[in-house]
C-alpha cells in the first residue's frame, strides 16, 4: 500500500460503512454515504457528497466499491482521472439492471433473518429504509437505470487501472453484467464461486480483503 495515498471504500446501497469493516484491511477507510432521508431520493445528492469527501482528501485515490458505491467509484474515476490511481469494483453496478426491486427486496429480508448479517448491521439498514421508504425507492430506481457506458469508457481512456470482482450465485449484478463492465474498463476481471448472491462478501470477508490488499 503506498504511503500517502488515500483508500477509500464505499458501500453498497443502504449500507452504513461499519457493515464492511470486518473485509477492510488496514489502511482503508469506508465512507458513510447519506442516508435515504438526507437523500431527497436524488443519485446527485451521493454524487456532490462523494465529490466534497474527495475535495477534502488531496492526494492520489485508491477507490473501491460494493454495487451502488462501485458505480459511485466510477463516477469519481471519471471526474477526478488525474487523482484516481486504481478502481476495485465488486459486483458492480453502473449498466442497466434487470431484476426486479421486489425479488432483490425479498431476498435481502431472507438473508437478514438466517443471519447473513449482524443484528445491528440489519437493524440499521432497516431503519435507513423506514426513515424514508419513498427516497430508498428513487434511489434504488435509479441505480437500476444507471448507464454509465461512457464513463467507464472515459475511465479506460485515462488507463485507470480496474479490479472487477463478480460472483457466480449474484442474480442481480450477473456475471454477464461484469464482464461487460470490464470489456468497458479494459479491466481485470475475477468471478468467484460463493454462496451469498449479491450480498457474497457478508459473512465470507477473506476474498474482499484479499483483494483490496493488491492495490
Amino acid at each position: 500500500m503506498e504511503s500517502g495515498t488515500h483508500h477509500i471504500f464505499l458501500p453498497g446501497w443502504g449500507a452504513a460503512a461499519s457493515a464492511y469493516a470486518p473485509g477492510l484491511p488496514a489502511g482503508w477507510t469506508a465512507l458513510d454515504p447519506p442516508r435515504f432521508a438526507e437523500s431527497s431520493g436524488l443519485l446527485e445528492v451521493y454524487l456532490a457528497w462523494l465529490a466534497g469527501e474527495l475535495e477534502a482528501r488531496p492526494g492520489p485515490l485508491v477507490l473501491a466499491g460494493h454495487s451502488m458505491g462501485a458505480a459511485l467509484s466510477v463516477l469519481a474515476a471519471a471526474a477526478f482521472p488525474h487523482r484516481v490511481q486504481h478502481l476495485v469494483l465488486f459486483s458492480p453496478a453502473g449498466l442497466p439492471l434487470v431484476k426486479p426491486i421486489a425479488v432483490s427486496a425479498a431476498q435481502f429480508m431472507l438473508q437478514m433473518v438466517t443471519g447473513r448479517f449482524t443484528l445491528q448491521e440489519s437493524l440499521a439498514a432497516i431503519a435507513n429504509v423506514a426513515r424514508a421508504p419513498r427516497s430508498a425507492y428513487r434511489v434504488a430506481c435509479a441505480v437500476r437505470e444507471l448507464d454509465l457506458s461512457r464513463e467507464m469508457q472515459a475511465v479506460s481512456a485515462a488507463g485507470i487501472p480496474v479490479t472487477i470482482v463478480g460472483c457466480d450465485s449474484d442474480t442481480l449484478v450477473t456475471g454477464r453484467h461484469c464482464r461487460r463492465a470490464a470489456d468497458l474498463l479494459q479491466a481485470r476481471y475475477r468471478e468467484l464461486s460463493l454462496e451469498g448472491g449479491h450480498m457474497w462478501m457478508f459473512g465470507q470477508w477473506a476474498p474482499l480483503a484479499a483483494e483490496l490488499r493488491l492495490v
